[in-house]
């Protein structure tokens, strides 16, 4: 498979089924199959089990972000990741800002698109944790095929960035 960061799951977990970065995983219990059973060789969870601890990682809460940035400068990068060009909003969609679906970001492998909530907690980021800051992920690491801000000033690049601590 190759290098993989490790999705969080606090206050996420609910509603962004398929899961996994290959987006492969239909369900929590075949989530819970494949890893729990098949790759950490633990015991197999009846139903219920499996249920019970659905139900507890979705009462795990969200991590709170509290801006670093005044209120005009998020909402100035709000803007630019719904542009056409950046194109943020077109997967980062909804209020998980995912739109469940896998794409092919430049990896040459379809992958599941990750909530944004909480980004700044998830360092380092993308799936191979290839960025260790966010202003990294807008580098080499990320790619151009990945949302382009090619065209973005470092000012508007900032602005993107503030608005995704924000979330």
């Amino acid at each position: 498979i190759g290098a993989r960061r490790t999705q969080s799951i606090g206050g996420m977990l609910d509603g962004t089924a398929p899961f996994h970065w290959g987006g492969d995983e239909a369900t929590f219990e075949v989530l819970l199959t494949d890893v729990m059973t098949g790759r950490m060789m633990g015991p197999m969870l009846s139903a219920d089990h499996a249920l019970a601890l659905q139900d507890w990682i979705d009462l795990i809460p969200a991590w709170v972000t509290p801006p670093s940035a005044d209120a005009e400068t998020i909402d100035r990068g709000r803007a630019c990741s719904e542009w056409e060009t950046t194109a943020c909003s077109s997967c980062h969609a909804g209020e998980k800002l995912t739109d469940n679906k896998s794409y092919d970001v430049g990896t040459g492998e379809p992958l599941q698109v990750p909530s944004l909530r909480g980004v700044i907690w998830r360092a380092p980021f993308l799936h191979n944790g290839c960025a260790d800051t966010l202003q990294d992920r807008f580098g080499d690491c990320g790619g151009a095929t990945h949302g382009d801000v090619s065209a973005l000033t470092s000012a508007e690049l900032g602005d993107l960035i503030a608005y995704l601590e924000s979330l």
